[in-house]
């Protein structure tokens, strides 16, 4: 069964090998080495950070990898490890690293090319892949036809076939599930998917994918925890190996490369390392800048060719199956624990990933076809495809599995003669992508920080909502008074609150929300008076002010929100294009409650559930578009001199935002949806300098004007301001109001 896995009786995939290793050396010294030198600031991008919703484009950094790395995951990077285990033995593993990281390049040149030379459509559509940068960049028609039309073979084949046969396999083994099932359900899925689009598998793959991943390194471990061997035995095993492969006393030097190339060659071909899928599918990706989806792209290799890779090798050594024989018995025993509860889950975890793979295989035939002679021919690939999976899945029952490995061998071989035109090609272009990081790097400031970036990592990963919710519903408890008051004073202390303007002395609060939430004594605070004074609602600091740019307004230097997306509601969106804007940020010291800017008529609110990122400088400049992203609460008020957007900014944290005028607004709930509340039969009125609102713990308000309303004051920004004083007057009175 070996010799008909993969083609190794003859060069092809060996020299393909060559020609991917030394193609990905190229690029790392022309690019400079980007796998090291931005390694953490593309994990920071991958984690949605750097996300702008104003940018052009249908998909997020995330989603488009876990589409992308999906259909190289289980039918490449586990079942090429275990060819290349099978072919070279353990110390391959290490050689596998070793390339992973050289190829790293090719997929950021790969990514960045598509997104550089896409096309968009007058329907919104964005068509993408190496086709367009083979025709735009290089005017080869014919090569980039003729690379359309061999991708569709390897679509068919390594795309479509392959994982349908291999989940049907897996099916029929584990569960006892005969027939076409599997080939049925993956078409009503793609028939599915067909009909909502690349959002709709953007979405899909960023459920299922994370989730099957899970899943499977958690029942991995639990599956077979008693059959692994010591990690740190198993490495050393890597690294005893890896210089002397079994070959080296029989074939001498030749022998040694002929196994590494084929070893390399079969981990390459089945992680598509330069066949351009991943470039179909990063094309569509909404980035501002072409190389920022260059690097997120890089990770996937780095995740196969590193965690995946080194997990099957760790598990078919501690089973002794390194030979293709043993793998296959193997492979045979743990597909029959399909009936245990850690078996299932595990099995299920390669359904997931295995449906998303053919899902992004089955889009990015379609760019292929599309390419080629338009939608026609590409709704003529959608039936041929379904034809394909179904009709394989016939042939599989008759003819078993002499026909699954018959198409893995010519699946591989249209792999290879596919990249082929796509690593030159890249080789060719990588002087441009060079040209589109350096424009990144400088017009972004993006540099590698360690400490700042694994910040930003740390605090886009971890579950923000969840621990701001159980932080919340701890400061509601009410502890003993002799635990309670150091507590209270503790805190008072840590962050400097002057407790002397607290309504109550700090022994009388219950809980920390309650000190969190204080009231302050009566006359602590003047409000101005003037008719036309416009005060600030909360004591902050304020961080910056001024005009609203068309509808975007400047916070600092390379730091810019767009007023749609901060207001959420369509109502009053007009309203406030070129207007001014003033934010305000409270920390742990300040007074928490939020008071009315001037005397109006509250016309409703705008309730957008969202993360809960904290609002401290760091934050603000590494996370892009951060209030934006942020849960908001945005109080829309009319005066008597234009309209006025109070805009509550949720923070780490900030167990709730509260306010006064409706006592059924709820933030930072269990389940949360967006609201946009209008009272039309509610006369809601609000005195200048009444409260209006409170965080539960220290956030972030923005005030936003209707245009040509309000002068600002000449304020020194980063400096404390108090609630009450003013910071503007406004132009002329445009209507009255009821007192």
């Amino acid at each position: 069964m070996k010799e008909y896995l993969i083609p190794l009786e003859n060069d092809i995939i060996s020299s393909y090998a060559l020609l991917a290793f030394f193609a990905g050396l190229f690029i790392t010294i022309r690019l400079g080495f980007p796998q090291f030198r931005y390694l953490l600031l593309s994990l920071k991008i991958l984690s949605g950070a750097t996300d702008d919703k104003g940018s052009k484009g249908q998909l997020v950094h995330s989603q488009s990898f876990f589409a992308g790395t999906s259909s190289s995951l289980l039918f490449g990077a586990i079942i090429g490890s275990a060819l290349a285990l099978s072919l070279g033995g353990i110390g391959v593993l290490f050689w596998i690293w070793i390339s992973a990281i050289v190829a790293m390049p090719l997929r950021i040149v790969n990514s960045t090319l598509a997104i550089k030379f896409r096309t968009k459509l007058s329907n919104g559509r964005i068509l993408s892949g190496p086709m367009y940068f083979i025709q735009k960049a290089l005017r080869a028609d014919w090569l980039a036809i003729a690379f359309a039309m061999g991708s569709l073979g390897t679509v068919l084949t390594l795309g479509g076939i392959v994982p349908t046969l291999s989940l049907t396999y897996i099916a029929d083994k584990a569960f006892g599930l005969k027939g076409l099932s599997i080939s049925i359900f993956l078409s009503a899925i793609l028939i599915y998917v067909s009909l909502g689009g690349i959002r709709r598998i953007g979405r899909l793959a960023g459920f299922l994918v994370p989730t099957g991943l899970v899943i499977f390194f958690v029942f991995y471990f639990l599956h077979f925890n008693n059959s692994l061997t010591s990690f740190f035995q198993f490495l050393g095993a890597v690294f005893r190996n890896a210089f002397r492969i079994d070959s080296i006393v029989g074939g001498g030097l030749y022998a040694v490369f002929a196994v590494l190339g084929k070893s390399i060659g079969g981990f390459y071909a089945a992680t598509e390392t330069g066949v351009g899928k991943s470039g179909g599918i990063s094309g569509v990706v909404r980035t501002d800048y072409p190389f920022k989806q260059g690097l997120v792209a890089m990770l996937s290799l780095a995740f196969e060719g590193i965690v995946i890779s080194t997990l099957v090798f760790y598990l078919l050594y501690s089973n002794n199956a390194v030979n293709l024989d043993d793998q296959i018995r193997f492979m045979s025993s743990m597909l029959s624990t399909g009936d245990t509860i850690t078996g299932t889950f595990l099995i299920s975890s390669i359904f997931f990933l295995g449906t998303v793979s053919v899902i992004s295989w089955f889009y990015t035939g379609q760019q292929n076809s599309y390419f080629i002679l338009g939608e026609g021919f590409a709704n003529t690939f959608r039936i041929v495809f379904l034809t394909f999976l179904i009709g394989s899945s016939y042939l599989y029952l008759l003819k078993g599995d002499d026909f699954l490995v018959s198409v893995f061998r010519t699946g591989y071989l249209m792999a290879v003669f596919t990249a082929i035109p796509v690593l030159v090609s890249i080789v060719i272009l990588s002087k441009q992508v060079k040209q589109e990081m350096n424009k990144f790097i400088a017009e972004t400031g993006a540099r590698y920080e360690v400490s700042q970036d694994f910040y930003i990592l740390l605090l886009s990963v971890l579950p923000k909502n969840l621990i701001s919710k159980l932080f919340g519903m701890f400061t509601y408890i009410k502890l003993p008074r002799f635990l309670m008051i150091p507590i209270l004073k503790a805190f008072a202390k840590l962050y400097k609150i002057n407790v002397s303007e607290a309504e109550l002395n700090i022994q009388e609060y219950n809980s920390l929300n309650q000190f969190f939430t204080r009231a302050l004594k009566a006359g602590a605070r003047i409000i101005d008076s003037a008719e036309n004074a416009v005060v600030s609602p909360v004591d902050a600091r304020i961080t910056n002010y001024g005009d609203i740019n068309d509808t975007t307004l400047i916070q600092a230097k390379g730091i810019d929100f767009n007023v749609r997306e901060l207001i959420g509601s369509e109502k009053y969106f007009k309203d406030f294009e070129n207007g001014k804007f003033m934010t305000l940020y409270l920390s742990p010291q300040d007074y928490h409650r939020i008071h009315s800017p001037f005397y109006g008529k509250v016309l409703g609110y705008y309730y957008e559930p969202g993360k809960l990122f904290p609002v401290n400088d760091l934050a603000v400049i590494g996370i892009k578009s951060l209030f934006p992203k942020n849960e908001r609460l945005i109080t829309f008020l009319q005066t008597e001199f234009g309209k006025i957007a109070v805009v509550k900014v949720g923070a780490s944290n900030v167990g709730k935002i509260r306010v006064t005028y409706d006592n059924k607004i709820v933030t930072n709930s269990w389940i949360r949806f967006p609201k946009d509340v209008d009272y039309k039969n509610v006369n809601i009125f609000i005195d200048k300098g009444a409260e209006l609102g409170r965080f539960e713990m220290g956030s972030t308000v923005i005030l936003i004007f209707e245009r040509n309303t309000i002068d600002f004051l000449d304020l020194p920004r980063e400096e404390k301001i108090q609630y009450g004083s003013t910071i503007g007057t406004f132009r002329k009175k445009l209507l009255t109001l009821p007192k």
